[in-house]
């Protein structure tokens, strides 16, 4: 199952590195809207400059053109059988634009509600907060968005509970491994 889970999330991985770039190309700058217009409750932002109208578009667009490449990969290199999707849905250029958008938009999607959470608590990057406060943001950070694209997964593949919840957890520790390679060539700064 996890090498199947690999393959079947390996769009939503390079759509999560390609949309890092893609915001911050300056020409779509028009586009760095933030979702939440810039409104506050009590004060404080709901959800923050960062979660932008450009990265949600970076990230469905791009997860989306990914899993067409993806699918075509391997329908050519006869390895369908290894992604958990192809199990129930036949390899299509519209399922792959579909899942791969539904894949990037649940992502954004599911990290807004730690993004409330954290501007409610003057929570930021630089400031996780004290023991044991900042190890659950820390988690939490990692699995928020991988809560979505495993729902998403689920209802494609027909994971089980179990099978979900170990997505879940796999996908953190997959985020934290990229977020490593990223800091380490310099396309993404330490949280």
């Amino acid at each position: 199952m996890i090498i199947s889970l690999y393959i079947s999330m390996l769009p939503v991985i390079f759509g999560g590195v390609f949309n890092m770039l893609f915001v911050k190309i300056k020409a779509l700058s028009f586009l760095r809207i933030p979702v939440d217009c810039g409104k506050s409750i009590k004060g404080k932002r709901i959800f923050g400059d960062s979660k932008s109208v450009l990265g949600f578009i970076g990230m469905t667009f791009g997860t989306a053109v990914i899993a067409i490449l993806w699918g075509l990969f391997l329908k050519m290199m006869n390895m369908e059988a290894l992604n958990l999707i192809y199990k129930n849905h036949p390899n299509t250029i519209f399922l792959n634009l579909f899942t791969g958008a539904a894949f990037g938009f649940a992502y954004m999607v599911f990290e807004l509600p730690n993004s409330f959470i954290k501007r409610r608590f003057d929570i930021d990057a630089s400031n996780r907060g004290r023991f044991p406060i900042n190890i659950f943001i820390f988690i939490y950070d990692q699995i928020d968005s991988m809560i979505g694209v495993m729902l998403v997964l689920s209802l494609l593949a027909g994971l089980n509970l179990k099978e979900y919840i170990l997505a879940v957890f796999l996908g953190g520790f997959t985020h934290v491994a990229v977020n490593g390679i990223l800091i380490l060539f310099k396309v993404r700064k330490y949280w």
